[in-house]
């Protein structure tokens, strides 16, 4: 039976995505903004996780404030659906024609902190078109290996594997993926970690992020150390007024250094990414996904999210 419905509910999405990419690029964002709006409206459960993040996140801000950053970025889950539907057959000049690296802020520190035969670390986090990312980044020159999170729909985890690799990005699970992670840094590739998902406490450490202490997963610093691998921390966000044009931004490369106390260099490195993170949302609210539950996992158990 299960079996059935994730084959119906892959049907529906591949329907729905291949209508969307079929709709010229004027009326597929206002329409999947108009949905997503819809959806916010409908959709109690996250609607009310996000003004709790949004609390935590921005206490000074009023409750008028916070509703339109949260409408905003389920609209702009709306706009990631179109790319979505046009990553299929996605081509380096039609890339090159929506999205640019940011000036003073892009490519020059991914370049400082790539050297020829050497491994590099790649941090980024779920703001705005973040499966647009390393497609365009690979299109335009530059392939990287990016650790993901398997879809529970084995339909969907192989057309989207197939979709994220078929432009020159390779994918590894992180369930099973640390002996070829490290084969690729050896071979000098370059490999993606997204680490602003909340995760159970063995896997990680607590960092601060946002004021608050946030489980986070320590694979990205421990490698870092371990290989005294750079890493580099880049986003992408949407042009403001272009629907479906963006900018990547770089950040110049991080080197972790070891004082022989693993446990305090992996919070004191992870508390450093968490803090890149932190700075992108401030600066775009409405581009991160605030219906997550990102400090469900607390140090003293406090469950954050009950309903009162």
């Amino acid at each position: 039976m299960k079996g059935l419905l994730d084959a119906i509910v892959y049907l529906l999405i591949r329907l729905f995505l291949g209508l969307v990419g079929w709709l010229p690029a004027g009326l597929a964002y206002p329409f999947c903004e108009a949905l997503a709006t819809l959806v916010f409206w409908l959709d109690k459960k996250h609607r009310r996780i996000g003004m709790i993040n949004l609390g935590i996140a921005f206490p000074e801000k009023d409750q008028r404030w916070k509703q339109q950053v949260l409408r905003r970025s389920f609209q702009q889950i709306g706009d990631h659906v179109v790319e979505l539907s046009r990553l299929s057959g996605l081509t380096a000049s039609r890339v090159a024609q929506r999205v640019e690296y940011e000036e003073g802020r892009g490519l020059e520190h991914y370049r400082k902190a790539k050297k020829e035969g050497e491994p590099l670390l790649f941090l980024t986090a779920h703001i705005s078109a973040w499966e647009l990312l390393p497609i365009a980044h690979a299109l335009l020159g530059h392939t990287l290996t990016f650790i993901v999170r398997p879809l529970d729909n084995p339909f969907l985890e192989t057309w989207a594997t197939r979709l994220r690799t078929e432009c020159g990005t390779q994918v590894l699970s992180k369930h099973r993926s640390l002996k070829q992670v490290l084969k690729r840094l050896e071979q000098g590739g370059d490999v993606g970690f997204l680490i602003d998902q909340n995760i159970q406490e063995k896997e990680g450490v607590y960092a601060p992020f946002f004021g608050r202490p946030a489980c986070t997963s320590s694979t990205l610093a421990a490698l870092a150390l371990k290989i005294s691998a750079p890493v580099v921390v880049g986003f992408i966000y949407p042009k403001e007024g272009s629907p479906g044009h963006y900018r990547i931004r770089f950040y110049p490369p991080i080197q972790l250094a070891g004082s022989g106390d693993l446990e305090q260099d992996l919070i004191r490195g992870t508390t450093e990414f968490n803090r890149y993170i932190e700075e992108m949302i401030r600066e775009y609210p409405h581009c991160w996904l605030w219906g997550h539950r990102r400090f469900r996992t607390q140090p003293d158990g406090t469950n954050l999210y009950v309903e009162s």
